[in-house]
């Protein structure tokens, strides 16, 4: 019986089912309009939390890294004293340790040279060539930041070399002039070898 009572009700007020779809309809669209809203200021809001985190995180790093280069004890006060060092630590085949002794990137390039060069048996070889500080003189370098010495050697046979550029260039054979750069690390106060 209340069932019949309740669609009497609304045959006899047509504003109450009128009410009831406006309400509906209202309802809807005030949904629709908290979803359209509301969802590009939720992954705003989100965005701009994740960024704030991943500068958190970069400005982290960026300080390890800082904090790194000034503790870093791989290079002498000079370059001399640092090619000094790092001909002492090759020696002892510990490649790991004389990559350390290059500035920045090119330190892994360095390991991955000396590991070819370990795997492939020439190291040895590579090490004993290596000239004594006596006999290399310092020439002219673009960068008030760095020093190039240069030193004389004996190429004894043609070689293909893979240069940083990425050319391949050929060495022939006879007398050849080389050149060792070094980089000065501001933050540790200690010269780096950037190019050997």
């Amino acid at each position: 019986m209340e069932i019949s009572n309740n669609n009497q009700n609304e045959q006899l007020n047509p504003n109450s089912s009128k009410k009831s779809y406006l309400k509906f309809v209202l309802g809807f669209f005030g949904i629709v309009a908290a979803v359209f809203i509301g969802t590009p200021l939720a992954i705003n809001i989100y965005n701009n939390y994740k960024d704030k985190h991943r500068f958190d995180d970069y400005f982290q790093a960026e300080k390890e890294y800082l904090d790194a280069l000034k503790n870093d004890t791989y290079g002498g006060k000079t370059p001399q004293e640092t090619y000094e060092m790092f001909v002492k630590t090759i020696k002892t085949n510990n490649i790991l340790e004389a990559a350390k002794f290059y500035y920045g990137d090119n330190t892994v390039s360095a390991y991955k040279r000396f590991k070819k060069m370990q795997d492939d048996g020439s190291l040895e070889n590579w090490i004993n060539e290596l000239p004594k500080w006596g006999n290399m003189k310092e020439v002219e370098y673009w960068d008030s930041n760095g020093k190039e010495f240069e030193y004389e050697y004996v190429q004894k046979k043609e070689e293909l070399i893979h240069d940083l550029s990425g050319l391949d260039i050929k060495i022939p054979v006879g007398q050849r002039i080389k050149s060792i750069i070094f980089q000065q690390s501001k933050s540790a106060n200690i010269w780096k070898i950037y190019e050997l």
